[in-house]
């Protein structure tokens, strides 16, 4: 019988190179909330965020973020679970949900391990060869998890009060409801698992409609205020850990990017909470939590144009006296009115998904309906009005030159549209059509795997570049950036890199010394758009 319920999101790592980032895990939030309603006792582990300030580990170039798993599995103990469910959003998390879901069998062997996110949604098969996960669920949960919960309702699965000597793997194909209606894992959408040793995948179900039916996500589950610490928009250190409370008002976004895997979970289609609980929601977390500050972390909340000028209006009409950040806005639909409206309702900082510097990699490369020219246009009004810029771009895709990287670095750097600007690697992730290329045209590089996932690592060659030249050319643009920055501690910088990337410290430092004399002494310039 499942009656306690422990959703986890499990720690991760990443290359010393990135920052330490989290955000609130949202999809098991969302869930944590639902479940409560039907009955459950719920609880969260955010493994990443609990051990954000803890003290660094550094090994083979990487960083962990998150408890140690001793700790980990002191807290299944603590809370004794009859079911848990894991979320695996990255990729690069895979490791670890696989060594979480053999954990919890160690502690619990009769407990209930359901994975779920974009990794298992796009590799599902796959990632049910590991025998200790026994059953993942696709896309969005909140309906499918219930449903799946009053499926193995009645179901047994070895429980203690029973001695019908079932395992928990074996299932019941005609398994009656109260109302005597057959009901069996065939029913649930969504949902991947084992009959007679064979992995079913059943067909994922219709994306949820109205998202207002949903309960607002379960922040009292655990410790919101680490999700309000460190955060400093206004300065970027790398490796200091990062984080805000969030709110999602829309799920989907209708861009085809070919390296975005969002559309795995939430679907292209755009759909939209009423404004009206969304306003509810920020009310909630003001008074409850008393935040000064909110992150909206939709995936393209300016889809629509018409509804984020109301959103903004009534914000203003709320009186809510807190700052607003936006992770990412859609460049193409905004305008400048928009733009004075954020302004108007205390926005401070907004991020914006370049991709690339160059046109014609945006339009056939990474296919996204960007039109640059009209960008910088709204980039520099924006920047008139003191609106923190952060630009993200891309670099390394199957079809850009190296001629193209460079113009897209020029353009991150010396614009002087950008208050701050990430540079990432392109990543084949699973379920994207980058990946399917990578898969067909044989382009992954030598050593990939899934623990490599990760915008700070090169998985990917072509004919026009080496992974090698992709790691040594952003290795140089952020040491390039760094001392730009702080002169006066290029030495620590330039020993970094010797201590990280010691293979291709040479390497870096020709690059790095090629982009301050071609840049900065010569003053020579790239072209863009």
């Amino acid at each position: 019988m499942i009656k306690r319920i422990l959703l986890l999101q499990p720690n991760m790592k990443i290359a010393t190179s990135g920052q330490r980032i989290v955000y609130p895990p949202m999809g098991i939030m969302y869930l944590a909330s639902v479940l409560e309603a039907r009955g459950y006792t719920v609880s969260i582990l955010d493994c990443q965020t609990e051990g954000l300030d803890r003290e660094a580990h550094l090994y083979d170039g990487y960083v962990d973020v998150g408890l140690p798993m001793k700790e980990v599995g002191e807290r299944i103990k603590e809370f004794r679970p009859d079911l848990v469910g894991i979320s695996c959003n990255f990729s690069v998390m895979v490791g670890s949900m696989n060594e979480t879901a053999r954990l919890v069998k160690e502690i619990f062997p009769r407990a209930v391990v359901v994975v779920g996110g974009n990794h298992p949604t796009s590799m599902a098969e796959e990632v049910m060869e590991n025998d200790v996960i026994d059953f993942v669920l696709k896309g969005e949960a909140e309906l499918s998890f219930p449903a799946l919960l009053e499926v193995m309702a009645g179901s047994c699965r070895g429980c203690d009060d029973c001695d019908c000597g079932k395992g928990a793997n074996e299932s019941n194909d005609n398994i009656k409801s109260d109302e005597n209606e057959a009901l069996s894992f065939e029913d649930v959408a969504g949902l991947v698992w084992r009959k007679n040793g064979e992995v079913i995948n059943n067909a994922q179900g219709p994306f949820i409609e109205d998202l207002d039916s949903l309960p607002y996500p379960a922040w009292h589950l655990f410790p919101y205020e680490k999700y309000s610490s460190h955060y400093k928009p206004n300065k970027v250190t790398w490796g200091q850990p990062q984080a805000m409370p969030t709110v999602l008002t829309t799920r989907g976004c209708a861009g085809t990017c070919v390296f975005c895997s969002v559309h795995r979970t939430m679907g292209r289609r755009f759909r939209a909470r009423s404004l009206d609980e969304v306003f509810r929601e920020i009310r909630f977390l003001i008074d409850r939590y008393k935040i000064k500050k909110l992150m909206i972390i939709d995936d393209n909340f300016t889809h629509d144009k018409t509804r984020a000028k109301e959103f903004c209006d009534e914000f203003k009409r709320q009186g809510f006296n807190i700052e607003i950040h936006f992770m990412v806005l859609a460049l193409w639909c905004m305008d400048e009115e928009l733009i004075d409206k954020l302004v108007d309702i205390g926005c401070v900082s907004m991020g914006f998904a370049i991709e690339s510097g160059v046109q014609d990699v945006l339009t056939k490369v990474v296919k996204k309906p960007l039109k640059l020219s009209k960008a910088m246009e709204v980039l520099r009004y924006a920047k008139k009005k003191g609106v923190h810029l952060t630009g993200t771009f891309v670099i390394g895709l199957p079809g850009e030159t190296k001629k193209d990287i460079r113009r897209s670095l020029y353009m991150a750097n010396y614009s002087g549209l950008f208050d701050s600007r990430e540079i990432y690697i392109a990543t084949p992730l699973p379920g994207t059509e980058l990946f399917k290329r990578c898969e067909t045209e044989g382009l992954f590089a030598d050593g990939f795997s899934y623990d490599r996932l990760e915008v700070v690592k090169p998985n990917i060659t072509t004919k026009d570049f080496t992974s090698t030249y992709i790691e040594t050319i952003v290795e140089a643009d952020r040491t390039h950036h760094l001392i730009k920055s702080n002169p006066a501690a290029a030495p620590h910088y330039i020993s970094d890199v010797w201590r990280r990337k010691r293979p291709i410290f040479l390497k870096v430092l020709y690059e790095t010394s090629g982009m301050f004399v071609k840049y900065d002494l010569l003053k020579m310039r790239e072209r863009y758009p």
